[in-house]
């Protein structure tokens, strides 16, 4: 029982996935199709083509090989291969005079026909970004008058780039991105196809020729890419290819109703226009590095705990700078450094020389333009023995500056102890003066009481 109950269980899985699978096949398939399908109404079918009685005779052509087994509703890939209309005019011997001109009608809308020179044939192309579903096809003769306007829309874009081909490899063209160079070279390929293009004066123009071609574009619909790879390149190393590209992207067609008979419609067709600048790269080549120079900081020794940051400026402009500061050949991390105009100063910070080690270190610093500056530089240790003999020093010339000032004060106090002789003399003559004057005086008394005596 429990063997039947498992071989139950993966017969329903078996059946499951084989329906599933085909289902999941087809779903992811679908994504690239672009199936249609084609209704000839009032046609009759032959083997090979289709008749329109007294108007044209219509075939279908898949690339340049006639589908002999054309058939009313029948559903073509228009993604699969160019399908084209090949129509024959077939005169009206009914009607007097000149026949009227006949007229392609697909879905009630009128296309213009290409006449092939020399025949009384047209084509029409069947163009995937323009159908889709059901196509209702009709040839009919008719005196009404079609007033279509044209109207051309562009969208002009500008793109230039270098596109590595070194060593004969091939450039990918991702549809999926949207940058300048990639839109521009998107305007040269075609998903469907596989493109030549060759030298043209300054440019690129479309070729069928291989053999005079540079380029070759290879379209792949399915991954949304196309692989672009040089052709009879030589021996050249590069080439610059500057111009105007124009590449039809598709059409819309809008009716306008009518007037007095006359039925107007306006057709709009959409263009991509690309100026461009490609250069190819074939080989590659050695670019030496342009040496800028260091006008300040260049060989400078920081010392730890003695110096602060240390600044280094180079004649190069500020603008060209990219923020890659590398010592002994490793970046250097932007929150370690400090950077301005003047014309670029770099000035690296305390706490990261801190942690460089003693010894000599390699500065550089990039720019934009390939090029560079490169200096030496020191990390030194502090010095303690001069710091100590430095000391001392400073402790002599404290007791040197101490012992002068004890002296200055004692000669200030001598000074004050024993007056100058200039001030001895002057005091001396004072002191006679009054002396004298005592004596005049005291004798000036003497003599005024000896004549109050003699009168008494």
């Amino acid at each position: 029982m429990k063997k039947t109950k498992v071989l139950s269980i993966l017969l329903i899985l078996c059946m499951t996935v084989s329906i599933a699978l085909p289902m999941l096949t087809n779903k992811a398939y679908a994504v690239t199709k672009n199936e249609v399908t084609l209704n000839f109404k009032d046609g009759t079918i032959h083997d090979g083509y289709v008749e329109y009685s007294k108007k044209a005779k219509v075939q279908l052509f898949k690339g340049e090989e006639l589908v002999a087994d054309i058939s009313n509703n029948m559903v073509i890939d228009l993604n699969e291969a160019e399908y084209k209309f090949v129509i024959e005019e077939i005169e009206d011997t009914s009607v007097t005079g000149a026949n009227t001109p006949i007229k392609l009608n697909i879905n009630n809308w009128y296309y213009p026909m290409t006449t092939i020179v020399g025949e009384t044939k047209f084509t029409f192309n069947l163009d995937s970004s323009k159908f889709s579903g059901t196509l209702d096809v009709k040839l009919v003769r008719t005196r009404t008058v079609v007033n279509t306007t044209v109207k051309n829309v562009y969208n002009d874009i500008s793109s230039k780039g270098v596109i590595d081909l070194t060593g004969g490899q091939e450039y990918v063209i991702d549809f999926s991105k949207d940058d300048e160079l990639t839109n521009g070279l998107k305007s040269f390929a075609d998903l469907d196809k596989t493109l030549y293009y060759k030298r043209d004066n300054e440019g690129l123009l479309a070729t069928d020729n291989e053999s005079e071609a540079v380029i070759k574009i290879v379209g792949n619909k399915s991954e949304n890419k196309a692989i672009l790879t040089a052709v009879n390149v030589g021996t050249k190393k590069s080439e610059v290819f500057k111009g105007f590209h124009t590449k039809y992207t598709g059409s819309a067609l809008n009716y306008d109703g009518t007037d007095g008979g006359i039925i107007n419609e306006t057709r709009t067709d959409y263009y991509t226009r690309c100026t461009y600048e490609f250069t190819f790269q074939y080989v590659k080549e050695e670019v030496s590095p342009k040496e800028y120079k260091f006008t300040e900081g260049a060989n400078q020794t920081y010392t730890i705990d003695e110096s602060k940051n240390a600044t280094f400026k180079i004649d190069a402009d500020y603008s060209l700078f990219t923020n890659k500061v590398y010592v002994d050949n490793k970046l250097v991390d932007s929150t370690n450094y400090d950077s301005k105009s003047g014309s670029t100063v770099i000035t690296l910070k305390d706490e990261y020389l801190k942690t460089l080690s003693v010894g000599e270190h390699t500065l550089k610093v990039a720019f934009s333009d390939n090029g560079e500056a490169i200096t030496k530089f020191t990390i030194k240790e502090k010095d303690e023995a001069s710091e100590d003999s430095k000391n001392t020093e400073n402790n002599q010339n404290n007791e040197q500056e101490n012992n002068n000032l004890i002296n200055n004060n004692v000669q200030k106090d001598n000074t004050n102890a024993n007056p100058k002789t200039g001030d001895n003399v002057i005091v001396y003559a004072v002191s006679f003066i009054i002396a004298l004057l005592g004596i005049i005086a005291l004798i000036i008394v003497n003599n005024t009481k000896r004549k109050n005596s003699r009168k008494h």
